[in-house]
Order: C-alpha cells, then sequence, then structure tokens
C-alpha cells in the first residue's frame, strides 16, 4: 500500500534548481506572472518611459525624411556613421544572443533551461531594433523595395554586389531565423498558458476566456502528444543549427566587407574572428543584464540560481578573454608591421580626437570582466549587472571606433575630415533603445519569463519524472 505521503511532490534539490521548488510548482511559479502581472504601476511607469523614447524615434525619423541624411552629420569621408555603428551594434546583439541560446541547446547544457527563454527574447528584440536601420539611412527610404528580388514591370534587379543588398538580406533571414527559433520553442508554453486561461474561468476570471482564445490560436493545437514532441525537438534543433550557420556567416561576412577593403586599419585578415567574438561579447552582456532584472523583479531566485549568474559570469570573462586577443593582436602586428598608414590609425585611435572610443574599450569592455576570476563575484548580481552594462558600452565604442575613426582619415591628408554627431542621429539611436524596451516590457507583461517546458524537462531528468 502507498503511504499519502509518498504521493507527494518531491523538493528539486539541484545547483541550478533551488531547494524547495517542486516539480508541479514550477509552472505555476513562472505562468502566474502572466496572468496577475506583479508590479503592475512600476510595469506601466517604465513603458510610459520606453513610449516617451519611441517617440523620439518618431520625431527623429519624420525629421530624418523631410531633411535627408545629411541630418546625421555625416560627410565625406564619413559617409557611414553613427547609423551603421548602431545598426552593427543591435544585431552583434541579436547575433550573439542567437548563438549562445542555439548552441547551447544542441549541445543540451542543463543550465540553459532557466536562461533560453530571456536569450531568445533579447535576440529577437535587439533584431527588431536593428532592422530599423537598414531602411532609414538608404538616403530615399521609400525605395527600400528596391533591394528586394521580385519579379517587376521596370525589370530592376537588386546588385548583389552591393552592401545595401547585404544589409537587406541579413536582417531579412535573422528575423525570419530568430522569430521561428523563439515561437517554436513557446508553442508548449503557450499551450500551458492556454490551459491555465481556461482553469481561471471557472474562478470567473473574466479575461480568462480571451486569454484562452488567444493563447489557444498561438499554441497551434498543441495536445502535448508523443508526436508533437518529436516534432517539436526536430524542428528546434533543426532552426538551431540554422541560427548558428546564419550568425557566423552574417558577421564573418560584414568583416569581410571591411576586411577586403585597402583601408588602414580595416585590412586584416583577424577582422572576421574579431567580430564574432564581439557580437557574442555583446550578446552575453545584454543576457546578463536581463536576466540580473528579471530574475530580481519578479523573485525568480528560485529558479534563476547563483549557478547561472556563474555560467553567464565564466562566459563574460572568457569572451573577454578572447576579445582582448584579438585587440592585442591588431594592437602588434600593427606596431611590428611597419606600415606607416596603419600606424596613423591605430595612433588616432588612441590619443586622437576620438580617443574615448578606444579608452572605453579598454575600461568598459576588456579589463571589467576580469573581476569574475572570483568565485564570490561570479555569483554577485550587482557585479554581473555592472559589468554587463560597461561591456555593451565598451562595444559600442568598438563599432565607433572601427567605422568612424578609420573613415575619418585613409591615405590623403586633404580627405581627411573630423566627424561630429548630432542631436538626430543620437535622438534616433535613443529611440531604438527606447523601441527596445517597450518590445521587452509587452514581453515581460504576456508571456513567460522563464521556459516552463524546459524547466519542467529538467525537472524530469532530476526525479525522473514526466512533466
Amino acid at each position: 500500500m502507498i503511504s499519502p505521503s509518498s504521493t507527494r511532490p518531491k523538493p528539486l534539490v539541484s545547483s541550478i534548481i533551488a531547494p524547495g521548488q517542486t516539480f508541479e510548482s514550477i509552472g505555476g511559479t513562472i505562468a502566474d506572472i502572466a496572468f496577475t502581472h506583479p508590479m503592475r504601476r512600476r510595469w506601466w511607469v517604465a513603458f510610459a518611459f520606453s513610449l516617451a523614447l519611441v517617440g523620439v524615434l518618431g520625431a527623429a525619423l519624420l525629421w530624418l525624411f523631410i531633411e535627408g541624411v545629411g541630418v546625421w552629420g555625416n560627410n565625406i569621408p564619413v559617409t557611414w556613421a553613427l547609423d551603421i555603428v548602431a545598426y552593427d551594434w543591435w544585431i552583434g546583439v541579436a547575433s550573439g544572443g542567437l548563438l549562445v541560446s542555439a548552441l547551447f541547446q544542441l549541445l543540451g547544457a542543463e543550465w540553459r533551461s532557466a536562461l533560453n527563454r530571456i536569450t531568445e527574447t533579447v535576440s529577437l528584440i535587439a533584431a527588431a531594433a536593428a532592422a530599423v536601420y537598414p531602411i532609414i539611412h538608404l538616403g530615399r527610404p521609400w525605395f527600400f523595395y528596391w533591394n528586394l528580388p521580385y519579379p517587376n514591370t521596370l525589370l530592376l534587379w537588386p546588385q548583389v554586389r552591393s552592401p545595401l543588398f547585404w544589409d537587406a538580406v541579413d536582417i531579412l533571414s535573422f528575423l525570419v531565423v530568430a522569430l521561428a527559433f523563439w515561437y517554436i520553442g513557446m508553442i508548449p508554453d503557450f499551450a500551458t498558458l492556454r490551459d491555465r486561461a481556461i482553469a481561471r474561468i471557472a474562478k470567473k476570471d473574466d479575461k480568462g476566456l480571451l486569454r484562452a482564445q488567444l493563447y489557444g490560436i498561438v499554441a497551434l493545437g498543441w495536445r502535448g502528444s508523443a508526436l508533437h514532441w518529436h516534432r517539436w525537438t526536430q524542428a528546434y534543433r533543426i532552426i538551431a543549427m540554422l541560427g548558428v550557420v546564419l550568425v557566423v556567416s552574417l558577421q564573418t561576412g560584414a568583416a569581410v566587407m571591411f576586411a577586403g577593403s585597402v583601408e588602414p586599419g580595416w585590412h586584416d585578415t583577424l577582422l572576421p574572428v574579431a567580430y564574432l567574438f564581439a557580437a557574442i561579447f555583446s550578446g552575453v552582456a545584454f543576457i546578463a543584464v536581463a536576466t540580473v532584472l528579471l530574475r530580481a523583479i519578479f523573485g525568480l531566485s528560485a529558479l534563476i540560481t547563483p549557478r547561472h549568474l556563474d555560467v553567464l559570469a565564466k562566459l563574460l570573462l572568457i569572451l573577454g578573454l578572447l576579445n582582448l586577443y584579438c585587440n592585442a593582436t591588431e594592437f602588434f602586428a600593427t606596431a611590428l608591421g611597419g606600415d606607416a598608414y596603419d600606424a596613423g590609425v591605430m595612433h588616432r585611435r588612441m590619443v586622437g580626437s576620438q580617443a574615448w572610443a578606444f579608452w572605453t574599450i579598454a575600461l568598459a569592455s576588456l579589463l571589467p570582466v576580469h573581476l569574475f576570476w572570483f568565485a564570490a563575484i561570479r555569483r554577485s548580481s550587482l557585479a554581473l549587472f555592472v559589468v554587463g552594462l560597461l561591456v555593451a558600452l565598451g562595444l559600442f565604442a568598438d563599432h565607433f571606433m572601427v567605422i568612424v575613426v578609420t573613415l575619418q582619415h585613409d591615405f590623403l591628408p586633404s580627405a581627411a575630415h573630423p566627424y561630429t554627431t548630432s542631436i538626430w542621429d543620437i535622438a534616433t539611436f535613443i529611440g531604438s533603445i527606447g523601441l527596445f524596451l517597450a518590445l521587452m516590457l509587452l514581453a515581460m507583461r504576456y508571456l513567460p519569463l522563464v521556459s516552463i517546458v524546459e524547466m519542467k524537462r529538467l525537472a524530469q531528468s532530476v526525479h525522473g519524472r514526466r512533466p
């Protein structure tokens, strides 16, 4: 005879699930956030602030469409300026998040279970923020569709050797893969939210029926059958593999465009590798900041444990060392190579009018990560949050240095022209941050912040119980 106590849920004791958590409580803890909306007033304040920043973006774009891209302060030779800097930074954040989530999903890392939803959401929303730029920097953005290959009566066809066409293909392919990866992973969770919304109808929740209908539509009829799980796993892994290939090709392809030129400071075979490492670095930094914030706001310390913080800190440390290696290699290769033009670019980066970018890279992204050699600091939420912000700032400065400082002065002194940012390109960038925050806040309010199905699969691996 089985005693009643033997049928009770057993607590999950693991370094990646805090003691006291039961298998059945995991789904309730995560799903209730989407229904109860904790921190509602503060959420509205934050959302209003982000919408104000989106309004700044709208005003900046309106003035841009009226006056043209000259309002950004671009000049000759700095034809690519803060618009491309911001685009590269955002797509780097998106690429890093997608690569980390996809790669560790393929490797079956257990600690990924609590972080994959945050990672995939950050990647998708960062890609949406990056998608603003390929259209608005065209000069005549109302003709953006000329970059798309489609049959037309004018017999126009995109110039495949143009970087404008590459940007269009890059962002469209990235959005498709990132959205598919995020949405496929969400389907079982949508079904969980659907079922819980139906259960709330019995409690006379007026919004229960509407929620059940909406979540039921996006759940695509998920019933949790063996066939559904089999196809879901296959599709998830296939998209993950596509994501890894896409990120590597996108980042190295963009870098080859620079490295294949004769511009001093760009003509370097290490640049594709450096671009890839920098993208992953910025993506992990954003994930670290978002994880710490969500963990603190919604009280998810039982599911996002110090083990997860430790893993993120170790990733930042490893990527910081890789980026330090790339920067040191470029410095010593320039110093020992004997090329006067490359040496001139390096000198202007360090002591020129835009030297703040070089020293921001060194002091914000390359040095602070070495705090994570110490285990106590790796498990500190505050330290991870601050270092993540510094790394994101330093890598924005890195894109600024690589693009702007290089273009200001190449071979001819007569062609040199200093670049100064204007209020409108700064407003456009701030507005893109507002767009990111607004979309992130909406995701926080209506979607599970941690993957319910992944956490239950983790619980199954710990106790051998079915989710």
